[in-house]
């Protein structure tokens, strides 16, 4: 149970904490599917990962494109924390697919060669955290909606009078 002030608000240190705890969060998941998004599509190619697609996927050519924008794209917003919901929502669906189709055939455990579960569950649940959470405070998305939440008129209270 988090610690309360008398007024039944997170105490100050608590507090800075549990909003900031999504910094770190997206900073490396960022940086994975980055690394990983730049590898699909400008290292060993966009075609020569459809070629390694299950056959439960549809329409591997279009499913690869739109995985690789997903992880690439997706992760640059991440980074900016710009959009941070709708990105991590495009992660939560790359690694369902990854998850359902490959990964969780090959049991928990990670092994030397790659296969196994653990890091794809992982990053689902990252993205996850980053969905239901938002982006915090050092965010594109903070920046503007505090500046939409400025332009909103106040209750009882017209846009025209507010801006003059």
């Amino acid at each position: 149970m988090p610690e309360t002030g008398p007024d039944n608000t997170l105490t100050g240190c608590r507090r800075i904490l549990l909003e900031w705890s999504d910094v770190p969060l997206r900073a490396i998941l960022a940086a994975t599917f980055i690394t990983h998004g730049y590898d699909k599509i400008f290292v060993k190619g966009v075609s020569a990962f459809a070629a390694h697609m299950p056959p439960a996927v549809p329409l591997p050519s279009v499913m690869a494109w739109v995985a690789a924008l997903a992880e690439f794209g997706g992760a640059i917003a991440i980074a900016l924390g710009l959009l941070t919901r709708v990105a991590a929502l495009g992660h939560i669906c790359v690694m369902a697919v990854a998850l359902l189709t490959i990964h969780l055939k090959q049991g928990f455990m990670t092994q030397h060669d790659g296969a196994g579960s653990e890091w794809q569950l992982a990053l689902f649940c990252m993205a996850l955290c980053l969905l239901l959470r938002g982006a915090g405070p050092l965010s594109l998305d903070r920046v503007i909606s505090g500046y939409w939440r400025r332009k909103a008129p106040t209750p009882g209270t017209t846009a025209a009078a507010q801006s003059t």
